[in-house]
């Protein structure tokens, strides 16, 4: 029987994978020995290794500085979940820890057959990990398809846009940096981001694509993290780094949308446009129908101005159909 992976000088065993969204993180599912073997979410960086990976081709210089630059994203990562759980923000995951241990995402050789090369034993040795509290659900992406789920679909999705909303109008909320207006945006919203407890209960759990928008741009390390059918058209062109809190809502609408239709937006292309008959007959009134498709306008200004805004007329149609 093969061991089980260990992390922290054996406090922590990996059990399996709890979710991979093909993007730049992983979560396993894990339990602390330290603690009563309580069961624990434990993300860690994810690179797109093997020998066809763009950034492991060509040199050690360029492998190594790609691996350190995606580290810093969780690293900021964390800060994020600190800052706003320490605000009372609810609905986000509670970090419990935060360390590093062996990679367990890359390999020790990279390169082409005639340029070959080894990562640092250094590198390989100092990958961060972030120990989050665990919460029982599935992802959205699955759940949506169960038909316990699809029984109260609107319903379901009123309460999901109530509370990521409420999550939205904290991240959004304007601040100073100096003499520049900053805010934050989530950037990367989309059903494998979301996870589904019972209760009707919803978690952001999927915070590494949050980048914080500094005067007219967005900041690095996490400029331009967006997905491919999810994003706002204005992202178009080079000009992810120019987007502002109404991206969110737009890919807010993108996800009701795949939820009732059950397309997913990223086999329509990278910013497709989306039709609102196909919405029809599948369990939602017209009212939810035009909310989703006020959201989903493609010129940010014809949206709802505002997380706040969009949240007062979700409120509005969750209290008609509960009445």
């Amino acid at each position: 029987m093969k061991s089980p992976q260990v992390l922290c000088e054996g406090r922590y065993e990996i059990r399996k994978v709890f979710a991979d969204s093909g993007g730049m993180g992983v979560i396993y599912d894990a339990v602390d020995t330290l603690c009563a073997n309580n069961r624990v979410l434990i993300k860690t960086t994810r690179y797109d290794s093997g020998s066809n990976a763009k950034h492991f081709q060509y040199t050690k210089e360029e492998a190594e500085k790609f691996v350190k630059q995606t580290r810093s994203i969780l690293e900021w990562e964390k800060k994020i979940i600190v800052r706003f759980r320490n605000e009372g923000l609810n609905n986000i995951p509670s970090p419990n820890h935060f360390f590093y241990d062996r990679s367990l995402t890359l390999e020790e050789s990279y390169g082409r057959k005639d340029n070959p090369f080894q990562l640092s034993e250094s590198l390989l040795a100092s990958e961060p990990f972030l120990v989050l509290e665990l919460i029982d659900g599935k992802i959205l992406s699955e759940e949506m398809r169960s038909e316990t789920f699809r029984k109260r679909l609107e319903t379901n999705l009123l309460v999901l846009a109530r509370e990521l909303l409420t999550i939205f109008v904290r991240l959004h909320k304007p601040f100073s940096v100096g003499s520049q207006a900053a805010c934050f945006v989530y950037q990367d919203l989309k059903p494998a981001n979301i996870l589904a407890s019972a209760g009707d209960y919803f978690t952001l759990i999927d915070f590494g694509a949050v980048t914080m928008r500094l005067g007219e741009k967005t900041t690095e390390p996490t400029a331009g993290c967006i997905t491919a059918g999810y994003a706002a058209p204005e992202a178009q062109s080079g000009r992810e780094c120019y987007i502002d809190p109404r991206f969110d809502l737009y890919s807010l609408g993108v996800t009701l949308w795949e939820a009732v239709t059950l397309i997913d937006p990223q086999s329509l292309g990278e910013f497709p446009e989306f039709s609102l008959a196909q919405m029809e007959g599948k369990g939602v009134s017209p009212a939810f129908i035009q909310l989703v498709g006020k959201a989903l306008q493609r010129d940010p200004n014809r949206r709802f101005s505002s997380a706040a805004q969009m949240r007062r007329v979700v409120m509005e149609n969750l209290r008609d159909v509960l009445s």
